[in-house]
């Protein structure tokens, strides 16, 4: 596993940008206080015109680790508790935003590298 990661090199932005999502779904600031509160949209936009450009979306749709356990958890793979149903709401926000970003620049042409 580490080979594949590590042979991909600097193509790999999707890989890094994924577990930057999984870290900005899992912090909590103080209850009811997390970074989409704190941040907004404007993180998920500034990551998905970077995918975009770069042409790392799809790389990113496969291997994005929130959607993985978003899928897990609606196949009914995970047990239900207080912290993974907020961490799963915020994962849902999140790949909403994300496929609006990802929408809005296909819409708008945006060159692809």
């Amino acid at each position: 596993l580490k080979a594949s990661w590590l042979g991909e090199g600097a193509t790999a932005l999707h890989r890094v940008w994924s577990a930057v999502q999984f870290l900005f779904c899992t912090a909590e600031h103080a209850p009811g206080l997390d970074n989409a509160a704190l941040f907004g949209d404007g993180v998920s936009l500034a990551g998905c015109l970077v995918l975009h450009m770069l042409g790392q979306r799809h790389a990113f749709d496969l291997h994005a680790f929130n959607a993985h356990v978003l899928a897990v958890h609606l196949a009914g793979g995970a047990p239900a508790d207080a912290t993974l149903d907020r961490y799963l709401t915020r994962v849902a926000l999140l790949k909403r935003a994300n496929e609006a970003a990802f929408a809005m620049l296909e819409a708008l042409g945006c060159e692809k590298r």
